[in-house]
């Protein structure tokens, strides 16, 4: 088996070991510098994630500014959310176009998250005086006064590292974490910096993980609520399914 790539730096021999069937025979270069048995033990600290579906969300506490713009020096995550979903939101800088609108979205579906039991965090690698620098603006000059939920500052960016959102850049690319009353994270999404999201999707998602009927094993297609700042009683599945009939 031949491989164009230096591989000493992994200390791995790839002799009959390749990830192809026919082994030695196969003639491939894989896989492309990074052994065979390549793990994320091997990965540098800073680069680690320990956010993984299914699989409990990693604790923090750090400074936080709550909605009375109250900052807590220690707010623990755990402690906050306890009996409760957990929506984390995490946004790659203050004081930037996109991420007021995001965040004053998320405030306007306030209700339908405490609906739901959902509550919500917002996390940046700001400093928590950035946070209160910024909380202190109204809207209409770029500020987010108004929102109603706690803004976390990971200025030490441990845990934008614990949930493996970490950009190049050093901040947090734009990133969605549903965890569920048992702290067990049940929803991820990871997004470009230059896509939006939309605050209904997280409801449509808690609503599924809050689903507590017996005999449907799947949403019909297309399933979602008639969404609105008030959000109504959920249809009824036949309901939901006249709607998308042929």
């Amino acid at each position: 088996m031949k491989h164009k790539n230096d591989t000493t730096a992994y200390g791995y021999d790839y002799a009959n070991k390749c990830d192809c069937a026919d082994d030695d025979n196969c003639g491939c270069d894989y896989p492309n510098n990074m052994r065979h048995d390549y793990t994320t033990s091997q990965l540098p600290l800073e680069h680690k994630s320990t956010a993984i579906i299914g699989r409990a969300a990693p604790d923090f506490t750090s400074q936080a500014l709550l909605s009375n713009n109250t900052m807590i020096e220690h707010f623990n995550f755990y402690q906050y959310i306890k009996g409760h979903i957990a929506v984390l939101f995490f946004y790659p800088e203050d004081f930037s176009f996109t991420c007021p609108s995001e965040l004053l979205m998320l405030n306007q579906e306030l209700n339908a998250f405490n609906r739901r039991s959902a509550k919500i965090l917002a996390l940046s690698t700001d400093s928590i005086y950035t946070h209160i620098a910024w909380k202190e603006l109204p809207p209409h000059k770029d500020g987010i006064a108004d929102i109603s939920f706690p803004l976390i500052a990971d200025a030490d960016k441990k845990i934008s590292t614990a949930y493996g959102v970490l950009n190049t850049k050093g901040i947090a690319n734009r990133a969605t974490f549903v965890i569920d009353e048992n702290k067990i994270i049940r929803h991820i999404s990871l997004n470009d910096n230059k896509v939006w999201r939309n605050p209904t999707e997280i409801i449509r998602i808690i609503d599924i993980l809050n689903y507590k009927g017996d005999g449907m094993t799947n949403c019909p297609p297309g399933w979602r609520q008639n969404f609105a700042h008030e959000r109504p009683e959920p249809e009824s599945i036949t309901e939901l399914y006249s709607h998308h009939k042929a």
